[in-house]
């Protein structure tokens, strides 16, 4: 079979003519383009990125693509992670005697002989209504009761040097000329000489805070597992 014509019978009242149209002026153009829908993108920083000219870039270098920073934006620091912090060990002794009684702090027992002033001297007592110096100590150490004779049971002779609050100034009834006994607290030195010293004690007619002198009689004692806190 033959091919048909393209315009020839029967065809060629079928297909319509081109028909002729003029090109659209500079003017007509821009007030299309005026007219078209406008899509509006809300930028995140101030600098482009320029995203199509980075891909570009990145394949024909192979290298990855770095993101400008957005103006005004702040870096981002990563801290490294650290556990909880360990707590605090408690306070231990600078000489822990097993078997001595329980650690207290300096701080504590000059607490407990403010605790105990104005209370009335009774010869042998160990209550809060009378106390005797050797009562009065053995408190304030938390400690039973002891006498200035087997005060050592608790504690241990240091020098008038290494003198600290809380440490006892012990007489025992041996080295009395009276053949009584007395034992004094240390709070602290009362002059630059080292000569004056104030001390808790109980006396007659009652526990006092006051200063004193140094006696060499009495031996400067310190209770076992005492903290210097």
């Amino acid at each position: 079979m033959r091919d048909l014509p393209a315009y020839g019978p029967p065809y060629s009242k079928r297909i319509l003519r081109p028909i002729a149209m003029t090109a659209p002026t500079a003017a007509t153009l821009a007030l299309l383009r005026s007219n078209l829908p406008v899509k509006r993108v809300v930028s995140t920083g101030t600098a482009p990125t320029h995203f199509a000219e980075l891909l570009k870039a990145a394949s024909i270098s192979k290298k990855p693509v770095v993101l400008p920073q957005a103006l005004g934006q702040a870096p981002v620091f990563h801290s490294a992670m650290l556990g909880a912090a360990a707590p605090a060990a408690p306070a231990t002794p600078a000489q822990f005697t097993p078997g001595g009684p329980a650690p207290l702090s300096r701080s504590d027992i000059l607490k407990s002989a403010d605790q105990l002033m104005g209370i009335p001297y009774v010869w042998g007592g160990t209550a809060t209504s009378g106390l005797d110096c050797s009562a009065f100590v053995s408190k304030v150490w938390g400690v039973s009761r002891h006498t200035t004779d087997n005060l050592s049971a608790v504690s241990h002779a240091v020098s008038k040097d290494e003198l600290q609050a809380g440490d006892a100034l012990n007489l025992t009834t041996g080295a009395d000329p009276e053949g009584d006994g007395h034992v004094r607290l240390f709070d602290r030195w009362a002059d630059a000489a080292h000569t004056k010293m104030w001390v808790y004690e109980e006396t007659p007619p009652r526990s006092v805070h006051h200063i004193i002198n140094w006696d060499p009689k009495y031996q400067p004692m310190r209770r076992d597992n005492v903290i210097d806190a």
